[in-house]
């Protein structure tokens, strides 16, 4: 908890100071000690607390007046405390609004609650009747979750139907109406956000006394029109994953685009704009900071199963424009019961390396421990986890320059824990409150826009990310459920360089790491260019949803639903606070090497012999800290509509507004004006059909609109500029320029301001730069991405324990961040209309904004559009195997972002690369097919595996060097004067087998031992994931190292596990 100083302030007018000092933050409070120590100790338990007497002059008091006579006095007593806490992050947090405070004090009591609950995971509905089709109404229904024991009850309406909000696992359902026979069926398994229909019919007591089915849950829906497919519990964890991340196993299900999820269930972030949003039990927990740095990790061992929704999910879901990933964490059921495991890997199995030629050195050890039981049997559950993984490994290079390419050789390390508690007060009110934790620390970690460059760019990065959720389900009645959820999560990551600098610009403050970034031509010294940094995001959730079903015209099952979701994002970057030079003005030197003796000591390195090619400095100073409040609300309306036992429509209403996500208060005149507005006018209809057209075939399709969300650095990155002065300074001859860009100390932020050209034209003034960083959208381009999702397609089941599906999907990404680069646009530039071309960026009378340098701009006006044939079938587990597969044939179209000039669009044609070009995207991949499946062979004996096909995807491929002078964004003028066709660059197909043989064996009654051995990329095929793309790099074409564990040679694991 980073807020509990601000929390305080809810005593109503009290101050509350807060203060850096050694050992940790000193925070100050006015008030009644009684209640700013039981806050203080809620917050901060490890707080030292103390209390002194104020002189009546600090409340405001008059001179003269006693205690009694001063009313601020007599309110809150004439008492401060003081309590020191050892965490420095609460000083980025000095103001939050009481309107905030209030949230926080909501979300504590709903946390608080005895009664928090699991969600509502799946749906079980139905029709009962008699031996000759009539209906029967007052049927009671009972759903035994047969693990846990927990009970859920309906009673059938007039028209004979019934409807039960319940658990994913599997159940024995009983049907009982006084005059008929009980009917029960068995090893019903119902998975994560299923609606499964279970029909029974009834025949007379005096007929049948009783009967038993075991028929199995439908594989197809006929209430629903959603795409997507769902991991089971067997899958989840018994398919081969290399790492163990189940989230890997979201390739597997219809509709993927991905070939790897390192850095999520999509391809990552296209351009800040996120796809996906990632749910535990019903809590959001995407990481939405940007950067590419991966989401929150949950054990394997932690996780049930999950559902992927590739499109077209319902209303109750939003905040992303592409997918949804819906996972449940494992729960404690009535027979206590764990497991504990480890599994091993080594370079000794592994084949050399597809780039380096050789074995590299690798191992890599994973502890695993579960345990979980019955605190009070039928009612009252607990499951705890924990798992550690070491990595000893070896980072390479494959640059142009055979000096360059070190292999940097470190350990990372990963702990994730994780504790669920399950709760049943009664068959109408239950309960799940969960807790998790998760760090990471990769002493050679180099970010996907760093690779192909000088081993400078690895950064030393550390990752955490903590969850405490609670949710309440309450039957209201037959016809009404209702779910309330609470949840907290917080992410931090912190990252700082290796090169060492003992004249570093900032090393007054600490600062003696960290080299200036490097551009050449083709290649770069590179590097994030806000390192070091130390960014935070913490979370505070409150959802609401209703159920309502009820007849008119048929069946209606109505959800009606809210969300806040408050966000405080604070960060320490440093940017530019290292110099960033564009030696771009000639080729790369040919004795780079000896240039830059050793990689990491910059005092090595000859920065002025650069200065010739060199064409300008960026370099920043001021405040680096800031943080920020952004604010989600939504609201919908979802109507499951069964107007005949045939015809089900779906129909939904979402609203979504995200306040402050361009950090609108902010602004850079005259560029972009502060207190933009924001925008509002988010509605989202929803139509999806579900048609039966046989007992075993469905029709299904729809449309929808789709909201997404934006990484909160593009906010952070706005506020950065205001906050800091980075400057442009232009080449002024002298020989040391790229050593000694300023002819003397380095500036700080007040001299810097006094040298803005916009302070005073003067020969030697500087113009403010944004470098790498974006300004915030004019009011014109602050919008929303959104996308417009349809698809026609069936279901048809071909036997009890098989199914096929195929749909046609269409995704049009409207109002999405793109750039007229590879990375990076300018805005300052003028352009020709009689040629189309940019007037050179150096030509600074032709600047829309004379006194500012290079401006880079969001620019909310991109579009793509993707089409996509997306088929799969199952074969569940039956006769001791299953299996599935899907094919995915698609085509991905995008366009780059308009030529932006000031801040309009160029109402005149430009030329092809410098805006506006439509054309296949990258990522874009035509076949991806995958297979699985699991065999019980016998005698303990297990075999599973995968296979993954992926034809090649598109990257943006480039010249490498800015011809156009454009001074930043214009990257694909060759020499010749020929333009590089926009994503034309292909990759390798992937071809993966992974295949995992367990033998178990009993060693009595309750314990059992199994030895595990798992090959991950059987065939040794050489699969890879990134290339130099540039054209003027040497290395052009060919690929470049990857850390991805998708792209790695043949490697093996072997592993035991033992329950109990």
């Amino acid at each position: 908890m980073f807020l509990a100083a601000e929390a305080l302030l809810l005593r109503g007018g009290d101050d509350v100071t807060v203060g850096d000092q050694r050992g940790g933050t000193v925070v100050v409070v006015r008030g009644d000690p009684k209640d700013v120590h039981r806050l203080a100790s809620m917050a901060y338990p490890l707080a030292v607390f103390r209390r002194r007497r104020l002189p009546l002059r600090s409340w405001g008091c008059c001179k003269g007046q006693r205690a009694r006579q001063c009313p601020a006095a007599r309110t809150h007593g004439r008492h401060s405390a003081t309590f020191r806490v050892r965490d420095r992050r609460i000083s980025m947090f000095r103001v939050v609004s009481r309107s905030v405070l209030r949230r926080l004090v909501v979300l504590s009591a709903m946390v608080a609650l005895p009664v928090a609950a699991f969600a509502q995971e799946a749906t079980i509905t139905g029709t009962i009747s008699d031996s000759t089709g009539g209906i029967l109404p007052g049927v009671s229904i009972t759903a035994v979750h047969e693990a846990s024991g927990n009970t859920f009850e309906a009673v059938t309406n007039e028209r004979g139907t019934f409807r039960m909000a319940v658990r994913a696992g599997v159940y024995q359902i009983n049907a009982r109406l006084p005059g008929f026979g009980a009917v029960m069926r068995r090893e019903l398994e119902i998975l994560v956000g299923q609606q499964a229909t279970v029909n029974l019919q009834m025949s007379p007591a005096a007929l049948q006394e009783s009967v038993t089915v075991t028929e199995e849950a439908p594989l197809i829906s006929t209430t629903t029109s959603s795409i997507g497919g769902n991991v089971d519990p067997r899958q989840t964890q018994e398919l081969p994953v290399n790492g163990r991340d189940w989230l890997s196993l979201s390739t597997l299900a219809p509709g993927m685009r991905a070939n790897a999820t390192d850095l999520g269930p999509t391809t990552g972030e296209r351009n800040g704009n996120r796809e996906f949003q990632l749910n535990m039990d019903g809590q959001e927990v995407s990481v939405a900071q940007g950067g590419n740095r991966g989401q929150p990790r949950f054990s394997r061992d932690a996780i049930a199963e999950f559902q992927f929704l590739a499109s077209r999910f319902d209303a109750t879901q939003g905040r992303s424009t592409g997918l949804q990933v819906n996972a449940i964490t494992r729960s404690g059921s009535n027979v206590a019961s764990g497991s504990f495991s480890g599994y091993f890997r080594d370079d000794a199995f592994n084949a050399k390396d597809f780039i380096a030629g050789k074995v590299l050195p690798y191992s890599n050890q994973q502890m695993s421990a579960t345990y979980g039981g019955p605190i009070l049997r039928d009612r009252l559950h607990f499951f705890a986890n924990y798992e550690f993984e070491r990595e000893p490994g070896t980072l390479t290079f494959n640059t142009p320059y055979p000096k360059f390419n070190v292999a940097l050789t470190g350990t990372k390390r990963t702990n994730m824990s994780g504790l669920r508690l399950d709760y049943q007060l009664s068959s109408r009110t239950r309960v799940m409150v969960r807790g998790n934790d998760f760090t990471y620390h990769n002493p050679y970690e180099l970010q996907s826009t760093q690779v192909g460059s000088h081993p400078a760019a690895v950064e030393n990065f550390k990752r955490r990310s903590d969850e405490i959720f609670a949710s309440m389900t309450h039957v209201v009645s037959n016809r009404m459920v209702n779910e309330v959820k609470a949840g907290f999560n917080s992410h931090l990551y912190q990252s700082s360089n290796y090169t060492y600098r003992p004249d570093h610009p900032q090393a007054a403050n600490g600062i003696v790491y960290g080299h200036p970034r490097i551009t050449f031509r083709g290649f770069a010294v590179g590097g994030n260019v806000r390192t070091p940094q130390n960014n935070s995001a913490n979370v505070y959730q409150l959802r609401d949803d209703l159920t309502i079903s009820f007849d008119k015209g048929g069946r209606h099952d109505m959800k009606l639903g809210a969300e806040d979701l408050y966000a405080i994002n604070a960060a320490f970057s440093c940017r530019y606070c290292m110099g960033n030079i564009d030696a771009q003005n000639g080729p790369v030197p040919a004795n780079i090497e000896a240039l830059l003796p050793v990689w990491n000591d910059v005092s090595t390195w000859n920065l002025a012999a650069l200065s010739p090619i060199t064409r300008r400095y960026n370099f920043g100073n001021g405040n680096f800290r800031n943080a920020m409040p952004e604010y989600n609300y939504a609201g919908w309306m979802q109507d499951d509509w069964a107007i005949t036992s045939k015809l089900t429509l779906n129909l939904g209403l979402r609203y979504d507004a995200a306040l402050n996500v361009w950090a609108n208060h902010y602004g850079l005149e005259p560029i972009v004006q502060a207190d933009r507005p924001n925008d509002l006018n988010n509605f989202q209809p929803r139509l999806g059909f579900a048609y039966t057209l046989t007992p075993s075939t469905v029709i299904r399709g729809g449309y929808g609109r789709y909201y997404g969300d934006l990484i909160t650095g593009l906010a952070g990155q706005m506020a950065g500029i205001t906050r800091s002065a980075v400057v442009e300074v232009q080449n002024d001859g002298r020989p040391d320029f790229a050593l000694n860009p300023f002819n003397g100390p380095w500036p700080t932020q007040a001299q810097l301001e006094a040298r803005f050209c916009s302070t005073a034209r003067t020969a030697t003034c500087v113009r403010r730069d944004t470098g790498q960083d974006f300004l915030a959208p004019p009011a014109e381009f602050t919008r929303m991405p959104y996308s417009h999702q349809a698809s026609l397609g069936m279901q048809r089941q071909l036997s009890p324990t098989v199914g096929i599906e195929a749909d046609y999907v269409f995704v049009g990404g409207r109002d999405e961040r793109t750039t007229q680069g590879t990375q990076l646009n300018n805005i300052n530039l003028s352009y020709d209309p009689v040629t189309g071309v940019n007037y050179p960026f150096t030509d600074i009378s032709k600047r829309p904004f004379q006194d500012f340098g290079a401006l880079a701009m969001n620019v909310m006006g991109g579009r793509s559009n993707s089409h996509s044939l997306q088929t799969a079938f199952t074969k569940r587990l039956s006769h001791r195997w299953q299996a599935s597969g899907t094919y995915t044939l698609s085509w991905l179209y995008d366009s780059s972002a308009p030529a932006v000039s000031g801040t309009h669009v160029v109402p005149f044609p430009v030329a092809p690369d410098l805006g506006g070009e439509y054309s296949l995207g990258t990522t874009d991949q035509r076949n991806r097919g995958t297979f699985n499946g699991i065999w019980e062979v016998g005698r303990g004996l297990q075999l599973s595996g995968l296979y993954f096909y992926g034809s090649g995807q598109r990257f943006g491929n480039s010249y490498g060097g800015d011809l156009r002078q454009c001074g930043q964004g214009c990257d694909r003028l060759r020499p010749d004067g020929t333009i590089v066709p926009r994503n034309s660059f292909i990759g390798g197909s992937i071809h993966r087998v992974d295949l995992r043989l367990q033998q178990r064996i009993r060693v009595n009654g309750k314990v059992s031992l199994a030895g595990i051995l798992e090959a991950y990329n059987l065939f040794n095929h050489e699969n890879y994931g990134t290339y130099e793309v540039r054209e003027s790099n040497a290395a052009y074409g060919l690929p470049i190292p990857s850390t991805s564990l998708v792209y790695q040679p043949r490697m093996m694991q072997l592993g035991f596990r033992a329950t109990f």
